[in-house]
């Protein structure tokens, strides 16, 4: 009897434990996804400024073009990702979607700033960029909240 107990209580442990480096795997995944994304927009960014101040519209464009490419492209791989069954890890991928897809908006209005005609017209988009900057801010902090929460129902620390 003590050994059926024991023969238990090691599946059991080696089931959590399965389950911790599931969770733990599926996280580094999506900050791996996160993480490609950074040279590029930052790259990317560093121009904005100068090519709206100069008035370099299709310049401003292709990079909004560029990065909303880049963006979508995880988003479509996110989606596709097979959730795997732990605590909360619906919610932990919802959260990265919905940061990819604010961080996704700013860079629409990049491109759309740089195909309107008049002045008028992409300031109004300009203007609303702070909106969408905000917006995205607070996705990613969801986001961080949601993966702090994930982390602590399966047993790991973020890194």
């Amino acid at each position: 009897m003590l050994k059926k107990i024991i023969v238990v209580a090691l599946l059991a442990a080696i089931f959590v434990s399965c389950k911790s480096k599931s969770a733990f795997n599926f996280n580094q995944e999506l900050v791996a996804k996160e993480n490609s994304m950074i040279p590029a927009i930052e790259s990317g960014e560093s121009n904005i400024t100068e090519y709206y101040n100069a008035g370099k519209y299709d310049s401003l464009y292709a990079i909004g073009d560029r990065l909303e490419k880049i963006v979508q492209e995880k988003i479509s791989e996110v989606e596709a990702m097979k959730t795997p069954d732990v605590k909360e890890a619906e919610n932990f991928k919802a959260s990265y979607i919905k940061a990819f897809k604010a961080l996704k908006v700013i860079f629409t209005t990049y491109k759309q700033i740089g195909v309107v005609k008049t002045d008028e017209e992409r300031q109004k988009l300009a203007d609303g960029l702070s909106a969408s900057i905000e917006e995205k801010n607070d996705a990613t902090r969801d986001m961080q909240t949601a993966q702090k929460k994930y982390a602590e129902a399966n047993g790991f620390k973020v890194q």
